[in-house]
């Protein structure tokens, strides 16, 4: 009985604490901003410029590859080079390709570097080096036959080359394609929720809790509150300010993360953060018996955890 008065007891204590109290309001404040805020759209707009001197097959099927590559680039067509010029210097396209008259031919002959395909650019542009490497893979897609077949220069080989290309482009001995989303998956219309690292702020807000309990008892104990109770006894309050400092936040952090992530393992992780506090609070109890010492360390001691909390987020 005389246990459960002091945890009824030093429960309202630290109830009353402003600071506590701030704390508290922060993890649902996360939480609600975590919950609230729509998800946001991730919009790839990087729009390419493409003008060809030719019509042909060759940049017909490059324009279908390109479409159907589901890339995070917009590829499209002009009629003419002054109007992807004015595209690109108005900021429209990141970067324009002018493919000449004969350039297929030439490239599948590999000739092309007398009738190369032109690259405009900006100082503004910063993808156009990416994008070469996807325009590359177009045209090597659509010529690829063409290459294969002037390279090897045998005509009667001519149809065992070409199924034996198609086996090697659409075969699943040489690669498995294994879906990883639900449904057609587009760059277009990415969709993400802003990712808050909740689960490590009440971690971070446990210790910190554990670490108040213990100061408010140093506090007590330099007023000689305690002072006629046995050492038994003494040690048995500073654990239930310690851990009466800890509980309330334990049941608003597994509150708040079975809101923001559902009530699974999270749920485990935030009880055994709270046990490991608590044991850590005690243990450094043994050693720290001044509150003047712990107000000193306390600040270096969260800067620590906040710092491990920030390199984790980041691996």
């Amino acid at each position: 009985m005389k246990t459960a008065n002091r945890f009824i007891a030093l429960t309202k204590r630290i109830l009353c604490k402003k600071m506590y109290i701030a704390l508290l309001a922060l993890i649902i404040v996360i939480t609600g901003v975590y919950k609230l805020l729509p998800a946001k759209s991730q919009s790839a707009d990087i729009k390419v410029a493409l003008y060809s001197e030719e019509s042909s097959d060759y940049y017909d099927e490059l324009i279908t590859y390109l479409e159907d590559l589901n890339s995070i680039y917009t590829f499209y067509t002009v009629d003419t080079e002054e109007v992807l010029l004015k595209d690109i210097k108005s900021g429209y396209a990141e970067c324009g390709y002018v493919i000449p008259e004969g350039f297929f031919i030439d490239y599948a002959l590999g000739t092309a570097w007398d009738n190369p395909i032109t690259l405009y650019v900006t100082p503004a542009s910063t993808f156009h080096t990416v994008i070469n490497e996807t325009i590359f893979s177009a045209l090597l897609s659509v010529c690829a036959e063409d290459v294969l077949l002037h390279a090897v220069n045998k005509p009667a080989w001519n149809q065992e080359l070409k199924d034996g290309l198609e086996h090697y482009r659409n075969s699943q001995d040489v690669f498995t394609i294994a879906d990883t989303t639900s449904g057609e998956f587009t760059f277009e219309n990415m969709v993400y929720h802003i990712d808050l690292p909740i689960t490590e702020i009440v971690s971070v807000l446990l210790l910190f809790a554990g670490l108040l309990g213990l100061l408010l008892f140093l506090h007590d104990q330099e007023k000689k509150i305690y002072v006629s109770l046995p050492k038994k006894e003494l040690s048995q309050v500073k654990a239930l300010s310690i851990l009466t400092s800890i509980l309330p936040v334990a049941l608003v952090g597994i509150i708040s993360l079975g809101i923001s992530f559902g009530f699974g393992l999270h749920l485990v992780f935030a009880s055994l953060v709270a046990l490991l506090s608590f044991v850590i609070t005690m243990v450094l109890s043994l050693i720290i018996r001044k509150s003047t010492l712990l107000e000193k360390v306390l600040p270096l001691i969260m800067l620590t955890a906040l710092i491990a909390v920030f390199i984790k987020t980041l691996i």
